[in-house]
């Protein structure tokens, strides 16, 4: 068909877009202090954030209802997905599908990652960290 015989666009059902380049970030800190969350952007089908963890620091064995992916952008570990371990290192990108039992051991230098939650509920435990360092 020819342009004028497109279907017109339907209106999205989504939420508008929104800039937020200038709200502020609040940095959480878990209760050990040895892993931190900055949630970056979230919305009814996703959350993205910056996660940090120190030297050595261990995640322990978790499922998250959603998928999940961590994008490392410096140091690295140990990931074990349902069992399997693998090592991570600067410049991974790690799939966990959603209900996986996943830990993590952090290796000699501290982490940061982009993690990327398909649905903002699991972010919802960071809910209980301090805010600020």
């Amino acid at each position: 068909p020819t342009a004028s015989q497109q279907p017109a666009p339907t209106e999205s059902q989504d939420p508008p877009a929104e800039d937020r380049t200038q709200a502020p970030l609040e940095r959480r800190a878990a209760p050990s202090g040895k892993a931190h969350v900055t949630a970056l952007a979230e919305g009814s089908q996703a959350w993205v954030g910056l996660l940090e963890l120190a030297a050595d620091a261990a995640v322990p064995e978790h499922r998250d209802p959603t998928e999940e992916t961590i994008h490392v952008i410096a140091g690295g570990g140990t990931i074990t997905i349902d069992g399997v371990e693998r090592p991570v290192q600067t410049g991974d990108t790690i799939f966990m599908p959603a209900n996986a039992r996943v830990s993590y051991q952090n290796g000699p230098e501290p982490m940061r990652a982009f993690q990327v939650f398909a649905g903002p509920a699991p972010a919802s435990k960071y809910d209980t960290w301090t805010a600020g360092d």
